[in-house]
């Protein structure tokens, strides 16, 4: 008996031809540019494009917020790094240390800047007709994020100023934390906090390190000029007795002499705003921008470097072939495969 042949369908085109199977069967497998890929494209996740991702780092901007050291553990671990910030161009970085003195109390602060190393084995040049070794991609990973960590760079490390090491006063506290680079990576922004444990802030202090003279400079006459402002418009009582703080922003976008700031003062009841000021460092000139506590935009120059896991080399992540996969014991048969073989299920195989 002669197997029937398949029948083809029938074509009602008015041309009567007729595409052959296989043709048409790839013609709907492919997709060059279809609406499959186009709805993948719309759905898929937009990166962010303030965000720099290297193969070993990842950089994101550091002043999106005000930013404070988090010491709730400093009492216990007696040191607390900040977050490294690198420069506009990623060639230098700053980072601040708090240490507690627990026979006194006493909190100090030092700022440090650190040079970015950039000689490692694959800078290395080699002889004509010499191969280099193979790099281990993890080892390799490594390298260039040690480059970014403040514990693996002490020896190259710079100080820049410190606070609170130049007397013995129990129970006071000073921090430096950094506040953003200027647009141009020459000058850095950053604050030094002054307050009593356990009691609270007494003064905030704008300091800035001006890499082109060598030197940190604080500005005190802020405070002066914001104090004379209010004890002429205002009905405030004196400052001095009162607990106030000078909160930097940042640099005005693009500037590498304006910075923005926010004053408050308070005390045990209540908090009041002191104006959105703005001081020109070259001009040594402090304005009062507006007394409406609102957003004010400010640059975002400087950097924060985020490791990328290293691709892993040990074969005890992968997962093992499913033959080589062993049954567990004691042995159950599948109710499935006995339904289908009678003959099994006797045997219990």
């Amino acid at each position: 008996m002669n197997p029937s042949p398949i029948s083809q369908p029938k074509d009602f085109s008015p041309q009567g031809k007729q595409d052959p199977p296989e043709e048409k069967q790839d013609s709907e497998n492919q997709d060059p540019k279809g609406e499959n890929e186009d709805a993948q494209e719309k759905n898929a996740p937009s990166e962010d494009p303030l965000v720099h991702r290297s193969q070993y780092m990842q950089f994101e901007p550091y002043n999106t917020f005000p930013r404070e050291i988090d010491l709730g553990g400093l009492e216990v671990s007696r040191l607390i790094r900040s977050i490294p910030v690198l420069t506009p161009k990623k060639d230098y970085y700053a980072y601040s240390e708090v240490m507690f003195v627990p026979n006194i109390r006493q909190t100090i602060s030092k700022m440090y800047l650190v040079k970015v190393a950039t000689t490692s084995s694959d800078d290395l040049a080699h002889l004509p007709g010499e191969k280099s070794a193979p790099s281990n991609p993890a080892s390799q990973t490594q390298e260039v994020q040690d480059r970014y960590d403040p514990a693996k760079s002490a020896k190259n490390r710079h100080g820049l100023a410190e606070a609170g090491y130049n007397a013995v006063k129990p129970f006071d506290f000073k921090t430096l934390s950094i506040v953003d680079w200027s647009a141009s990576g020459q000058k850095l922004l950053f604050k030094e906090r002054s307050g009593v444990l356990h009691v609270g802030l007494r003064v905030t202090d704008i300091l800035i390190y001006d890499e082109t003279k060598g030197t940190v400079t604080i500005y005190p006459e802020i405070q002066r000029i914001i104090n004379y402002y209010w004890a002429n418009h205002g009905n405030l009582p004196n400052l001095a007795t009162l607990s106030w703080e000078v909160q930097p922003l940042g640099w005005e976008p693009g500037s590498d002499k304006l910075v923005l700031m926010k004053a408050w003062a308070f005390d045990q009841k209540e908090k009041k705003f002191l104006g959105l000021w703005r001081y020109d460092v070259d001009a040594e000139r402090t304005m009062l921008v507006k007394l409406n506590d609102e957003p004010e935009p400010v640059a975002t120059n400087g950097w924060m470097a985020t490791p990328v896991a290293a691709p892993s080399t040990s074969t005890a992540s992968k997962k093992r072939p499913f033959w080589r996969i062993r049954p567990r014991y004691p042995f159950q048969p599948d109710p499935d495969r006995t339904q289908q073989d009678p003959a099994r299920s006797q045997t219990g195989l």
